[in-house]
Parts: structure tokens; sequence; C-alpha cells
């Protein structure tokens, strides 16, 4: 418990990428995606999530959630399984599993996903604690947009190859610094209540509340991402799932 609520953490692992094939069993450091997110979740920073759960539709990816502390105590049905499933769906259906099977009500869900693997447990805290702080029904881990990606840098291009900004404003942008900052989630964690999840059935409301994660952060959805996320380990030493203090 934290903040004097009951906490469930979801992890949820499909089998069936076509981006990626195996996805969530793809290695950086050595370690598979589900086991990164395992040892995050298990870390002494992360002592107050009541339980920690796999939501798969694969008996192998089950089977390496448990090698890395997250239970698997159901598979998700077929309906469930494929490219077109919803998230707010997937995650009542986990919820509602470990309501029934544990016999408790969970006042917070957690929604840690295996595709960002430079998560560390202060950004599951950091997220957590904001939204006890707040009356949000959520709370997510965002980024700064850099502003190469800027919507007010962003061009259309005609089918005559004629150039003309995305957004008007765009033509009146003199240096880079009078940009409205923008942000994105990073994929490292949302946190839900309860009601937001079960009764609202979104992910993203109004009062939706925004965690800044200020340092490099990836989430894989392609292939070259996996590439990078091992280049960013390997010869830039990114904090790669939890490691144990060295004494």
């Amino acid at each position: 418990m934290k903040h004097g609520r009951r906490i469930l953490a979801v992890v949820p692992a499909r089998s069936g990428s076509k981006g990626i094939p195996d996805k969530n069993m793809q290695q950086i450091a050595g370690r598979s995606l589900i086991a990164l997110v395992g040892e995050v979740l298990n870390s002494p920073a992360c002592d107050w999530i009541d339980r920690r759960i796999i939501s798969t539709d694969s008996e192998r990816y089950a089977e390496e959630g448990k090698k890395h502390g997250l239970d698997a105590p159901f598979l998700r049905p077929p309906e469930l399984s494929s490219d077109t499933a919803g998230a707010v769906e997937t995650l009542q259906h986990a919820v509602t599993e470990m309501e029934r099977i544990d016999g408790v009500t969970y006042d917070v869900i957690l929604i840690v996903e295996p595709t960002c693997p430079f998560r560390q447990p202060e950004d599951v805290n950091g997220v957590m604690d904001l939204l006890a702080a707040t009356n949000a029904g959520s709370a997510v881990t965002v980024s700064r947009v850099d502003t190469k990606f800027h919507p007010h840098k962003v061009l259309r291009v005609s089918s005559d190859d004629v150039i003309s900004f995305y957004a008007e404003a765009g033509a009146g942008v003199k240096q880079r610094q009078s940009l409205e900052p923008l942000f994105y989630r990073n994929g490292a964690c949302y946190a839900l209540t309860r009601a937001c999840l079960m009764d609202e059935q979104r992910i993203f409301t109004t009062t939706t509340r925004a965690h800044l994660v200020e340092r490099l952060l990836l989430n894989i959805d392609e292939p070259e991402e996996i590439v990078l996320a091992r280049y960013y380990a390997e010869t830039r030493h990114l904090p790669v799932g939890y490691k144990k203090p060295s004494a």
C-alpha cells in the first residue's frame, strides 16, 4: 500500500506483435523487456505495490514474468489478444480477474508496459505520488517534445512537392526558444484510480496530471528502436531495469 491505497501493477504483454515479432521477449543488456519491467517493479523502492501481474495471452510470456517477480494467475481470452483489442478493456479484465482471485478491491491500477526499458523505480514512484497528491483520475509520465518535431516546425508537402507549414503559426517562428513547450507520453508508467478505469472507462480524463521525466527514455515500437536501445545501454550506459547497488 501507498498513501493508504491498495495498488495493482499490470504489465500488459501481448505476444502477437506484428511490427517486432516477439517484441516483449527482445533483450536489452542481456535481459528480456519483461525481465526489465519485473526488476523495476520488484525493486525495494517499489515495495509498496500490493500485486504485480503480467497480463498476457502467452504461456511463455507468463513463465518469463514469473521468473522476474510478476504473477500470472490467468491468461487473456482470445478477444483481448489481437492487435485490435482496446487497452481499457484489457485492463478492466485484469482488474476484474485479480479482484475475484484476491478477494479485495484495488484502489489504484498502474500500467507498466515492457516497451520502456530505461524506466526506473523513481518514475513509478513519481507518477503514484502525483496521483495521490491530486484529485486526478489518472497521472501519466511524459517527456518533452524535441523542438525539431514541434507542430510549428512540421511541414506539409503537396502532390507537386510544394512545401507549406502544417500550422500557420509556424511561418512566424524565428527561434526555437519561442516555441511553446510540448510533451508526449513516454510509456514509463500510468497510474489510474479504480473509478477512472472501471467506471469512466478511460485512461486520459480532463483532470489527468503529467509527471515529467527529464532524462532520456525510449518507448519501443519499431525494430530500429530495439537496436537504438541496445546501443544506448552499451555505449551511453543508460540504466536498464534495476540492479542492486554494489556493496
